[in-house]
């Protein structure tokens, strides 16, 4: 019987652990942003090779970071279906540039792809200092 109990507990602590790390996409998307300022200038296309990380923020942002310190944000054209989700994306690219005109694939790792989206254009952000945070 104690063996039981203690069983329980630690479910449900686990259960309520999981339930206070759960962060919306808009929490998400906002306390990422936060780290940076917006720019107001756009590129249409990025090469790919300088890409040293994505970050889907929401079913609508994609988060570029790249190889010096530059950082893009990638506004999409429309909604993308299970990305803020999912969080996984992959791409092709067609002569050596990912562009505004290109499409992402959602992408499920039981599934592999399950949905593709258009990209926008790449906004490009100024990282703020720490104490900004």
């Amino acid at each position: 019987m104690m063996k039981i109990l203690i069983s329980a507990l630690g479910i449900f602590n686990l259960t309520l652990s999981v339930a206070f790390s759960f962060v919306s996409k808009e929490e998400r998307f906002a306390k990422e942003m936060a780290k940076y300022s917006k720019t107001n200038t756009f590129e249409s296309c990025i090469s790919p090779q300088q890409i040293k990380r994505t970050n889907v923020l929401d079913d609508n942002h994609i988060l570029f970071e790249m190889r010096g310190n530059k950082y893009l944000l990638n506004t999409l054209d429309h909604k993308c279906s299970r990305l803020g989700f999912e969080r996984s994306i992959s791409y092709t690219v067609r002569g050596g540039r990912l562009c505004n005109t290109d499409t992402v694939s959602v992408f499920d790792n039981s599934l592999g792809p399950i949905s593709s989206c258009f990209l926008g254009k790449f906004e490009i952000l100024e990282k703020l200092p720490k104490d900004s945070d």
